[in-house]
């Protein structure tokens, strides 16, 4: 599943089920690589979806501060 499909609540417990597996003793290093790559594009994806959050949160408090009138 691409990242644009998936929520960050998604993106977060792919990220973990990778972590899991990466945690094991037996670890299939055929498919470590496919894991690692995923793991950096999920991480992208999280970081640029909580700097969006962040914006729009900054935008929403701003309002709040302005004084009216």
């Amino acid at each position: 599943m691409s990242t644009e499909e998936l929520t960050y609540s998604q993106a977060l417990e792919e990220l973990r089920a990778i972590h899991a597996r990466l945690r094991v003793d037996d670890v299939d290093v055929d498919k470590l690589l496919d894991d690692v790559a995923r793991a950096s594009e999920l991480l992208d994806f999280c970081q640029k979806r909580i700097t969006a959050v962040g914006e729009q949160l900054e935008e929403v408090l701003g309002e709040f501060d302005r004084p009216s009138g």
